[in-house]
């Protein structure tokens, strides 16, 4: 019988966090531990929950001062960097997920190892971490993030994206190692329409005549949550309407978001496919993706989606056929588009028809994952 493959998984998330990062590790290991011997190296987060199909976890202690955009940093301490450079090396193939100074530390030492080392390419780090510097430093820490993660790339084995404009963009911008596409994709079972979203907007203690307008993901600066604050507050008939905001964040954009008294933050949750079968009508108005699980889970639900022309999103998104587009900085557009959904059930159920056969049709997990198995093998 062949030997399995150590397979060692580093991300800088894990639970209580959950995004897409790690909601990738989840299906990646439900579908792959038959294949590879699976441990995992990720920041301890208080949540010592353990991945069925995961051998070991490696811990790592995050700086108690420093994270951006609610990813912890490395502590750097001895402990620490002993603990990354034993685990990977009793790795025969290391598997980074990204984006933060785990992941870059652990491909340090695994180059320096000669250890085959992959990176998935989750989300474009220059762009989501610039996002938190004062604007008078931000060119220069855009260079300068953008610079250190090209160079880190090039350490790598391979490189995964998840969709060819991706792998084009990076091979322009200096990424000489191999680039492989595999998309991701999501679990239309778990991710499926309702006839009547009444129910879980009572579950929810939302007025069941209300009508939803819903975010899933990180409540943050480079996800642009504010813009949809803005233009959520300029709808009119304000007593009709609620936003649902699935997700958590720095606390004094949640605490703007809570002053409303129709708005739910609800914090990270493990049953985002509930929550979205409560909303009508589902708003993406990130600065800055890869790929946006969440808005394909929203898609997979039947939900019309409105979102921000970024990333993957550009391409999957047919504007008036599986959804809407709205310029990123703009809450007056934004608004009236959502009131344009809002008064049109008609078109509301076209947009939230296709979405589904989109995501039905073109993202599997089954698909994405054997691919991914067969790039590691």
């Amino acid at each position: 019988m062949k030997k399995k493959l150590r397979l060692l998984l580093v991300a800088d998330t894990y639970y209580p966090k959950v995004d897409g990062t790690l909601k990738f590790l989840e299906e990646f290991i439900k579908r792959a531990a038959r294949d590879f011997d699976i441990s995992l190296l990720v920041p301890n987060l208080g949540v010592a929950k353990k991945i069925n199909g995961v051998e070991n976890i490696t811990w790592i202690k995050p700086s108690k001062r420093l994270a951006v955009s609610g990813y912890p940093n490395l502590a750097f301490s001895v402990d620490n960097i002993k603990k990354i450079k034993e685990t990977v090396q009793r790795a025969d193939l290391v598997f980074v997920q990204g984006p933060a100074l785990i992941s870059y530390c652990t491909m340090y030492y695994s180059k320096k190892m000669g250890k085959r080392t992959v990176f998935y390419v989750h989300t474009i780090s220059w762009e989501l971490f610039a996002k938190f510097f004062p604007k008078i430093l931000g060119f220069f820490f855009f260079s300068l993030i953008k610079s250190i993660s090209l160079s880190f790339y090039n350490k790598c084995d391979l490189v995964i994206v998840p969709y060819q404009g991706l792998k084009e963009r990076l091979e322009e911008e200096g990424v000489e190692t191999n680039i492989a596409v595999a998309r991701l994709g999501v679990d239309i079972d778990r991710f499926s329409p309702v006839k009547d979203n009444s129910v879980w907007k009572e579950k929810f203690k939302i007025g069941k005549d209300k009508f939803v307008v819903g975010y899933v993901g990180r409540i943050s600066r480079e996800k642009n949550t504010k813009v949809l604050l803005e233009a959520f507050k300029k709808l009119s008939n304000q007593d009709k309407l609620h936003l649902l905001m699935v997700g958590d964040g720095p606390k004094r954009i949640v605490r703007e978001l809570e002053k409303l008294e129709n708005c739910t933050v609800t914090g990270f949750v493990n049953n985002v496919q509930d929550y979205l079968k409560a909303m009508d009508v589902f708003v993406m108005p990130s600065l800055t993706e890869t790929t946006s699980l969440a808005t394909l889970e929203a898609m997979s639900t039947g939900l019309p989606v409105i979102a921000s022309r970024v990333g993957f999103i550009k391409n999957y998104i047919i504007r008036n056929h599986n959804g809407m587009f709205f310029p990123k900085e703009s809450e007056i557009i934004l608004a009236g588009k959502i009131d344009k959904l809002r008064k049109d059930i008609i078109l509301r159920e076209k947009l939230g028809y296709n979405a589904r056969k989109t995501i039905a049709y073109s993202f599997s997990w089954e698909r994405s994952i054997n691919r991914i198995k067969r790039i590691l093998e």
